[in-house]
């Protein structure tokens, strides 16, 4: 009975073990066949690999079949246990047991490669993703790239149809066409572009890509600058027009008047440059590199000059920049034209943007007072190694005393437009009136110069009068005087508006031409003694019209009239045109307004009399001409080695007045160049001065001199040699030099 009772006891237990297996096994049976499939492959695989592959690799019905049998066999056992004659012999379960525990575990192992696999799965399926993402970016960039190629090709398509134009061979110049493609785009980004000549066309895109930055080759049609270096461009050659001035004014609104006056003009100024060369030989002068900055036109002055001019405003300084600008182009110089502050720091090389400087080196810059103070700005310091070769537009002139700083400081002469420290020669002035300055003059615009000169010829003078005064309060307190002009002549104006006496015909602000028609009529050009010294009386004359020059008295200066309060100068004028006044009669009648009577006879005379037009040469095309080439030439202020006017020209006078007056009496000009020749007791002596005791100052203006006791004094500081001071208690030792007619600024030698 015990042993009966152990065997079932063993039974039960075998049995719970079973049943505990089977339930771990449960899942395993749910598997999808599928899965099962795909897991068994795989564990097939894997154990294959590593030699572990046994039993149990039947399907999982056939190992439930097993189990079973094994239970059944189990259960037959237990009810075989009450059984007389004994239990039937157990059947050794063992190895069995075993088997399946062994196909359990290798399930198990599967389960786990199954994990695996699915997050291996999981983490090719991420890479396959980035790999995709990955190709479609790859795609996208493939894809800009050829359409940025489609585009570069319809942007040089559009460059090769330029007929006007036709692209060279890009040979050698990969990088060409990118470069004309950005700067068709950016051309207006920098004003310096503009500067060298782009102008949005092809050909100034090529002509700067090839001449200035070297990214294109050079077109066929214009010959690379060392070449033209070579052929001899380094010599200036008088030019038979003025078309390369043009686009530099055309581009700036601030040019318009100007560009006027030379277009109107330059027939004639190249009619001038040909007499000039058939006179004197104009060969082998070298082509001056030339900066002109008219300060006075920049937006940054305020001045608003050019707005004026087309309303009534002053022309002078206009005219005297047109008149320079065209003889530095008909004398075969490369002139470089600026007109705000940009444009001077594009040119100097400072803050340059985008653009590469000039790396310009001036031989000469014309400007004015207001753009030496704008250059002095730009340059800083440096602007002093630019100091000898200035010259400056200066109208009314500027004298020794006010153009010294200390010397204007010390003795209350301080202007808004002196104590500039330059050498007095510097400043370059539209009439002969200040010698201690150079005479630069402008060109007199005549009916001789026009088209319409055989039109104007035919013109029969008319009784009438032209008024000088494009402004009504000009007019302002002459009715008087006007009145008595009335009573022989018709009157006639060209002003701004109509408050003028009922008699007077207005015709408004009119063009140059039509200035020069009504001179061309007329008999008489009325001058109301403002404005003073401008161009129009000069150009009455030139159209033979007689000129009626107000006095003033008492004369008129910086220290009693408001207009020349500022200027640099006590220079006084005694009518309101004085070169005009020194012509004369019958040309040019200075009267006193106030007198009747003196207007009368005037008038009567002028009205008894025939003119033929006249003109100074110094103020003609082919003059102007002149002057400045021998100027140019000649006329060096960086180097005291060089002597001009040649010492053959001087002549000295000895006189208790200013030199100015004393070379003027003995029918010559004070010429300050001479100054330091003179300025020693060696050539004193030589001029009949007996130094007995002597001493260098800068106490004074009227340096070298003497007194009664033969005392002289020489001067200490050259910017101080004057030739219109004087000193009644001292002899001045004056250079003086004969002159050209009609040509002032030059001796006889000089040419």
């Amino acid at each position: 009975m015990r042993k009966t009772t152990d065997t079932l006891w063993k039974t039960m237990c075998l049995i719970l073990g079973i049943c505990f297996i089977w339930c771990l096994s449960l899942p395993y049976f749910m598997m999808s066949n599928a899965d099962q499939d795909i897991i068994s492959m795989a564990t097939i695989n894997r154990l294959g690999r590593d030699g572990n592959v046994g039993e149990g690799t039947g399907s999982p019905e056939e190992k439930m079949k097993r189990i079973i049998k094994i239970v059944n066999d189990l259960l037959n056992i237990a009810e075989s246990s009450d059984n007389p004659h004994g239990p039937p012999a157990l059947k050794d379960y063992r190895e069995e047991l075993q088997s399946v525990q062994i196909h359990m575990e290798a399930e198990k192992v599967k389960g786990q490669l199954k994990d695996e696999m699915i997050k291996e799965m999981h983490l090719d399926k991420i890479q396959l993703q980035l790999y995709v993402a990955h190709m479609e970016e790859l795609l996208k960039l493939q894809l800009e790239k050829e359409e940025k190629k489609i585009q570069q090709l319809k942007s040089d398509k559009k460059f090769e149809e330029d007929t006007n134009c036709p692209l060279p061979p890009m040979d050698n110049h990969p990088e060409c066409m990118g470069k004309l493609k950005w700067l068709s785009q950016m051309w207006k980004s920098q004003p310096c572009y503009v500067g060298y000549g782009v102008n949005g066309s092809v050909c100034s895109f090529l002509i700067y890509l090839s001449e200035v930055e070297k990214w294109c080759p050079v077109l066929s049609c214009r010959v690379p600058l060392s070449k033209k270096a070579e052929a001899g461009s380094d010599y200036a050659v008088v030019r038979e027009h003025l078309t390369d001035l043009y686009p530099s004014l055309e581009k700036r609104s601030q040019f318009r008047w100007i560009e006027q006056r030379i277009r109107s003009m330059e027939r004639v100024w190249v009619e001038a440059g040909r007499s000039l060369s058939a006179k004197y030989n104009l060969k082998e002068r070298k082509a001056k590199q030339i900066l002109v900055h008219p300060g006075v036109v920049t937006a940054e002055s305020n001045a608003r000059i050019a707005e004026a001019a087309f309303n009534g405003g002053p022309l002078g300084e206009l005219v005297q920049w047109s008149d320079l600008l065209s003889t530095l182009h008909i004398l075969g110089h490369h002139v470089y034209l600026t007109a705000s502050l940009p444009d001077l720091r594009h040119y100097f090389g400072v803050d340059t943007g985008g653009c590469p400087p000039l790396h310009s080196n001036p031989d000469l810059i014309y400007t004015d007072i207001i753009g030496l103070r704008q250059i002095k700005s730009v340059l800083k310091g440096p602007w002093f190694k630019y100091r000898c070769i200035i010259r400056v537009l200066d109208t009314f002139g500027t004298e020794p005393d006010f153009n010294h700083i200390s010397w204007a400081n010390k003795h209350k002469l301080a202007s808004p437009f002196g104590g500039l420290n330059m050498i007095p020669l510097q400043f370059y002035t539209m009439f002969p009136h200040t010698p201690d300055n150079t005479f630069l003059g402008f060109v007199v615009q005549n009916q001789l110069m026009s088209e319409q000169s055989e039109l104007f010829k035919s013109n029969k003078r008319q009784n009438q009068a032209l008024v000088y005064g494009k402004r009504a309060e000009f007019w302002e307190g002459k009715t008087a005087y006007l009145d008595v002009i009335h009573k022989y002549l018709e009157i006639h104006g060209t002003v701004n508006r109509n408050a003028l006496p009922n008699y007077v015909k207005n015709h408004g602000i009119v063009k140059g031409t039509d200035v020069q028609a009504l001179l061309r009529q007329s008999k008489v050009f009325v001058g109301l003694s403002f404005p003073y010294e401008g161009p129009a009386p000069l150009e009455a004359l030139a159209n033979g019209c007689a000129f009626l020059n107000p006095k003033l008295n008492p004369p008129q200066s910086s220290l009693n009239t408001k207009f020349f309060k500022g200027k640099p100068n006590i220079r006084e004028i005694i009518s309101q045109h004085p070169y005009a006044e020194a012509i004369g009669e019958p040309y040019v009648w200075t009267v006193d307004m106030k007198n009747l009577t003196e207007v009368e006879r005037a008038l009567n005379a002028i009205l008894n009399q025939t003119i033929e037009p006249y003109l100074p040469y110094e103020f003609s095309c082919e003059g102007m001409l002149q002057r400045v080439n021998v100027l140019i030439e000649k006329q060096d202020l960086c180097s005291s080695a060089v002597s001009w006017p040649p010492l053959s020209a001087l002549q000295v006078v000895k006189a208790q007045m200013s030199c100015k007056t004393a070379c003027q009496k003995a029918g010559l000009i004070c010429e300050p160049a001479f100054f330091p020749h003179l300025n020693n007791a060696n050539t004193l002596a030589k001029n009949n001065v007996d130094c007995q005791t002597s001493e260098f100052s800068a106490s004074g203006l009227v340096f070298p001199a003497y007194n009664s006791t033969q005392h002289c004094w020489f001067q200490s500081d050259p910017l101080l040699f004057s030739c219109v001071r004087s000193d009644e208690s001292l002899t001045r030792v004056c250079p003086c030099r004969d002159f050209i007619k009609d040509q002032i600024a030059l001796c006889k030698d000089c040419i």
